[in-house]
């Protein structure tokens, strides 16, 4: 395995032209995962002190009811826990399932992040796994299950707690850096079929309801390109260690609205080409079907509930400084 490094600082770690690789990932619709490869496992794997291999990388986080893990050689003396909560040894003994891993057959590689009676460790799943190709998301891209048939692990990587809790939180992230790629790419379509589609012997876009709400849409676009990068910023500059409560809560403000916008951009645009991009053979169809999946995928780590809760939390007085304290400018 090799280490991914920053060709300028010769350094291991995230660069800053991550951010527009993902991004740009979402806007030619890639059927790749770039974005948990670059920004997620990258991360995660140095956090844990391995290399990160060649080739792109999917990444499988284990609910805590999924999988069953124990030591493979038990420690009979220790009346720690129930019965295989500790070991002579690291090896680990793996069964049980994960599902609807984005791109788990398609990868080079497959990387588990699983609590385990020690703490939370991250392993390489590749060769030993079986994967079923069982669903598809909205988009059509590809889902896989994983299953675990007492697989043995012979050398996890402990990762810190706190790496560990962020890796929903960078996934999200990357999800929202899709969306700014698919959003600008359904404005740019937009664009060109209101300036070209005639309709009482002018062009869509000399109409008012059509010029106002393709004023909304490009607003739209704008607001989730900045919210994105903000967070790829965030992700960029933490790596490889967890993220301070500031950036938790710029990251998830970021994802919140990018989730937000995603959809009120997908209905502007299909609104505006007449709804004639809901047709499999439209490019557009292609693009917000991604919005939508990508969506999805956010909404699923209920991220608004923990920044309202993130909110109350700071009271009146500290509302204003967790707006306002952190920016690009201060990363």
């Amino acid at each position: 395995m090799s280490t991914q490094t920053d060709t300028t600082t010769n350094t291991p770690g995230a660069r800053a032209t991550d951010i527009d690789d993902v991004r740009q990932a979402g806007y030619r619709a890639a059927a790749t995962p770039i974005g948990e490869t670059l920004l997620v496992a990258g991360p995660l794997l140095r956090a844990a002190g391995l290399s990160v291999p060649e080739g792109s990388v999917a990444v499988a986080v284990a609910e805590s009811d999924s999988l069953a893990v124990r030591y493979r050689d038990v420690d009979a003396d220790s009346s720690v826990g129930p019965a295989g909560a500790v070991g002579t040894d690291t090896v680990l003994v793996v069964s049980g399932m994960i599902a609807r891993v984005p791109w788990a057959r398609d990868a080079d590689t497959v990387i588990v992040l699983v609590d385990t009676p020690g703490g939370p460790v991250v392993f390489d799943a590749t060769s030993d796994v079986t994967i079923f190709d069982a669903e598809t998301d909205l988009a059509g891209n590809p889902l896989a299950t994983l299953v675990f048939d007492g697989m043995t692990v012979a050398d996890p990587a402990p990762v810190r707690r706190e790496m560990a809790d962020d890796t929903r939180l960078r996934i999200a992230a990357v999800h929202a850096l899709l969306i700014a790629g698919a959003a600008e790419r359904c404005a740019e379509m937009t664009v060109m079929h209101t300036a070209t589609r005639r309709q009482f012997g002018r062009t869509l876009d000399h109409f008012q309801a059509v010029k106002q709400n393709q004023a909304i849409l490009l607003e739209e676009v704008a607001l989730v390109r900045a919210v994105s990068a903000l967070a790829g910023r965030h992700l960029v500059a933490a790596d490889p260690s967890p993220l301070d409560a500031a950036a938790r809560d710029a990251v998830m403000a970021a994802v919140v609205q990018a989730s937000a916008s995603a959809g009120e951009i997908a209905r502007l645009s299909h609104q505006l080409h007449g709804a004639i991009g809901f047709t499999e053979l439209s490019e557009l169809h292609e693009f917000t079907t991604r919005l939508w999946a990508w969506r999805e995928a956010i909404d699923s780590g209920d991220w608004a509930t923990q920044l309202g809760s993130a909110a109350i939390v700071s009271g009146a007085d500290g509302l204003w400084t967790m707006i306002t304290e952190t920016t690009e400018e201060t990363l």
